[in-house]
């Protein structure tokens, strides 16, 4: 079960009944869905739901796997329609993004240590395919350019402890979401040559689905 959370917020305000509905009959939907694809997810889900203006420009929001059985979703409630509005637009593909994370163990708190700049690279790139292929959200950070073959190079020669924001969202070059771009194209790849879909890669280890895809 997904269990939404109103945290206090940033910017004073608490969520509206109305918001508050909308995000519990997404989850309420969403969920069933998704558990048919991740059937390992831990039963009891926390959805830890805040309101800010860090959050991806194009969709409102932003989600974030924190714990292995708690996502955060941060949502700015100052955009038209508000809270209700963006959560019934967005939240649904959110989830899907965020619980294949939780999935793979692919957390900020109480994961596996990371053995390299890659296994963020992989996991956000199988966790966006899966949203895309699954949940149904085409994203820009899951369209990936001709040259993304020169891109993958870039990443696989970066230390584990390479700046994450830099790589993975906005690069001081101008190129932004490098890592997700990227990360789906590898999966894609690897998904074309194992027969596999992401719900079934979620737990294959990083370094075997980047020989999947002919990236390693």
């Amino acid at each position: 079960m997904i269990v939404p959370l109103f945290l206090d917020t940033n910017d004073g305000r608490h969520f509206s009944k109305e918001a508050r509905q909308a995000i519990e009959e997404v989850c309420a939907g969403a969920e069933p869905e998704i558990r048919t694809h991740l059937e390992d997810l831990p039963r009891s889900i926390e959805l830890a739901c805040q309101t800010g203006t860090f959050v991806i420009p194009e969709t409102g929001e932003m989600g974030m796997a924190v714990a292995p059985n708690r996502v955060g979703w941060t949502v700015n409630s100052n955009l038209p329609g508000g809270v209700p509005a963006i959560a019934r637009a967005q939240l649904r593909f959110t989830l899907f993004h965020e619980l294949h994370h939780l999935m793979r163990g692919w957390v900020v708190y109480g994961g596996a240590p990371r053995t390299s700049f890659m296994d963020g690279v992989v996991s956000e790139g199988l966790a966006t395919v899966f949203e895309r292929d699954v949940g149904g959200r085409e994203t820009p950070w899951g369209d990936y350019p001709e040259d993304v073959g020169e891109w993958v190079a870039e990443l696989l020669k970066l230390p584990v402890y390479a700046p994450y924001n830099q790589w993975m969202f906005d690069h001081p070059d101008g190129r932004r979401w490098i890592g997700y771009r990227a990360g789906a194209y590898i999966a894609d790849q690897a998904i074309r040559a194992s027969g596999l879909s992401a719900a079934e890669l979620a737990l294959v280890p990083t370094d075997k689905v980047l020989k999947m895809s002919g990236a390693h």
